[in-house]
């Protein structure tokens, strides 16, 4: 029996978005329109390719997928970036990860992720999961962007990379899209360790008795100096 799979045809609200717990797995994909967002999660999510797609709306993918023999609720949120000033920044706090996709065979898709990427940065988005996807790997004909310049790219911004071609090759898409979740998870769990750490008492202690010692430097210090 295939697992469930649902594409909501209306825009995402952030009610919907907010519904979903951080247990599961939450992406959102960025990058502009024509790139082959809503192609690449709808060949990773059923195997399918469809190419034809209203792309002026976000919307919201929910599906049960198993990742290392157990099953997984995946919610991938996609996106058509405009600028951003109009990106919420509610998408990215709900995000565990974060997909950049550009067209290999447009090298504008390209050069507008920097713009995206500084975005997230700008939102303190770094420690989240940022992998980039260049789409269209099958017209290697047509290619606009060199190996080089998206080794360089993600190397910059600590992004995984990828390439793939939503219409040729499923194994490639499922590839991409399976390691990304599994290092999402991998940085939840490291997270989740870190916050249970932080909210241990006599880690709070430890804690604070070296800001104390820190503090007390600081002013013998400052007093040193005032008097010199």
């Amino acid at each position: 029996m295939p697992l469930p799979f649902h594409k909501d045809p209306k825009p995402a609200t952030e009610e919907k978005i907010q519904k979903h717990s951080h247990k599961d797995v939450n992406i959102l994909i960025l990058g502009i329109q024509g790139v082959g967002k809503s192609a690449l999660t709808v060949r990773f999510l059923t195997k399918r390719f469809i190419g034809d797609y209203e792309t002026e709306h976000e919307s919201l993918c929910s599906h049960v997928i198993m990742i290392d023999g157990k099953p997984l609720s995946i919610h991938i949120l996609d996106t058509a970036w405009k600028a951003g000033a109009c990106m919420k920044d509610e998408y990215l706090l709900w995000a565990d990860g974060v997909i950049l996709v550009y067209s290999m065979v447009d090298k504008s898709s390209f050069d507008k992720l920097r713009e995206i990427v500084e975005w997230i940065f700008a939102k303190k988005g770094e420690e989240k999961v940022i992998a980039v996807i260049g789409n269209k790997s099958d017209l290697i004909h047509r290619k606009q962007v060199s190996d080089t310049e998206a080794t360089q790219f993600c190397a910059e911004y600590n992004c995984l990379s990828f390439d793939t071609s939503a219409s040729d090759s499923y194994t490639d898409v499922s590839n991409a899209f399976n390691t990304i979740i599994r290092e999402i998870k991998l940085n939840n769990k490291k997270r989740e360790k870190l916050n249970k750490l932080m909210h241990n008492p006599s880690v709070l202690a430890k804690l604070q008795i070296r800001q104390s010692l820190k503090n007390l430097a600081e002013m013998k210090w400052r007093s040193r100096t005032s008097t010199m």
